[in-house]
């Protein structure tokens, strides 16, 4: 993009070093001063286009109104473009205008939903297990715990009683 502003400019290769110029079809008299200093130091050494070119007001005009239609298509594309990839970034990708899903695809997405449902029953129904088991257990500890203390109070008692 920049290579084509730049030849549309006028200018050539930018090296690090050496700057070429190319014959501008305008005149660069009017704005030599703000150019230089825009630029500044970093193109010091360039030299301006030359003053005698032949174009006159209207030609000037001309190009000047074409390259700002030009420069006002560039930007409206670059907006489009900008708009579109934040459209396309910020939605999902179901709803998406372009987007149409396989339908293996849609059948697998509802087999997966049916798989997961299944395994989530089967989870619920494994936790209610294992807490079902852990009263089962406690009850089980309990009533041994009673046994035994039975069982020992039953043996105390006799030997008193002998």
């Amino acid at each position: 993009m920049f290579s084509c502003l730049r030849n549309r400019c006028g200018r050539q290769n930018v090296d690090c070093g050496d700057i070429t110029v190319k014959e501008s079809s305008l005149s660069s008299l009017s704005n030599d001063g703000q150019r230089q200093h825009f630029w500044g130091m970093c193109n010091a050494g360039r030299e301006t286009s030359s003053l005698g070119t032949d174009l006159s007001k209207e030609q000037a005009k001309k190009e000047k109104e074409r390259l700002i239609k030009e420069l006002q298509l560039i930007t409206k594309e670059r907006n489009d473009l900008r708009d579109r990839l934040r459209f396309l970034t910020e939605r999902s990708k179901n709803n998406r205008p372009h987007f149409r899903p396989n339908p293996y695809y849609e059948d697998l997405e509802r087999m997966e939903e049916a798989v997961m449902s299944i395994l989530h029953n089967l989870e619920m129904e494994n936790t209610e297990i294992h807490e079902n088991n852990h009263k089962l257990k406690k009850e089980i500890t309990f009533s041994r715990s009673q046994k035994v203390q039975k069982s020992w109070n039953w043996t105390h008692t006799s030997k008193r009683a002998s």
